[in-house]
């Protein structure tokens, strides 16, 4: 099994709220790669976060981890001329579009963090992972947190980093910096796949082979 870590954001679309941001359409990436998947982060209470939970579960992406919260929600223009997009869920973000969802977003200002006793919890709490995706930032006491619960479940750790940052160096870890043209989702398509591999027991390096074929992304680094 899979972890992912980071909270969803919404976005309305004509079928209604779906979820939306990066860390959901890696997981569905996953899940499309035929591997299982945990969500772990937090939602909004109320009728938007439980449409996203549905689109969650619809999509075969699991999220009893996912933590429920008091928040407002606001909603953007609507379906029809305008994009379609909820402009924040629970102060979780933002989704403006289909490429969006797919694409590295920093959460919104005033968005709720994840901290080391939410992430310890939930670790705790999901038995048998073997692979552990960061997918949003992460503060120190957090990421030791995540270090220290994926070395207990022998998992190997991959770090999501925004364009031109750097790693947190965590160790064993790979660090995936998405790209800032990344229309096409292909970020996304790399690490659910590279992560799904990585859980059917295959090595790294051709895991990462695997995963990158057709995507144009290659490793500068072993």
């Amino acid at each position: 099994m899979i972890v992912v870590v980071g909270s969803p954001t919404a976005r309305l679309a004509a079928t209604g709220v779906r979820a939306a941001g990066l860390p959901a359409a890696i997981a569905r990436e996953i899940v499309a790669a035929g591997a299982s998947v945990q969500l772990v982060g937090k939602l909004g209470e109320g009728p938007d976060g439980d449409a996203v939970a549905l689109s969650l579960a619809a999509d075969g992406i699991g999220h009893v981890a996912l933590q429920r919260i008091a928040a407002q929600v606001a909603v953007g223009a609507g379906i029809g001329g305008d994009d379609g997009s909820l402009d924040e869920l629970a102060g979780l973000g933002t989704a403006a579009d289909a490429a969006d969802d797919r694409s590295y977003e920093d959460p919104a200002p005033g968005a709720p963090t994840l901290e080391a006793a939410d992430l310890e919890l939930a670790l705790r709490y999901l038995p048998d992972y073997r692979v552990v995706v960061l997918a949003q930032p992460l503060d120190e006491p957090a990421l030791a947190a995540a270090r220290d619960a994926a070395r207990w479940a022998g998992a190997h750790v991959i770090e999501v980093i925004a364009p031109g940052e750097e790693g947190t160096a965590l160790d064993d870890a790979t660090v995936l910096e998405a790209r800032a043209d990344d229309a096409e989702g292909a970020f996304a398509s790399l690490v659910g796949r590279y992560a799904a591999a990585l859980d059917a027991g295959t090595l790294p390096a051709d895991a990462f082979a695997a995963a990158s074929a057709g995507v144009g992304w290659a490793a500068v680094s072993d």
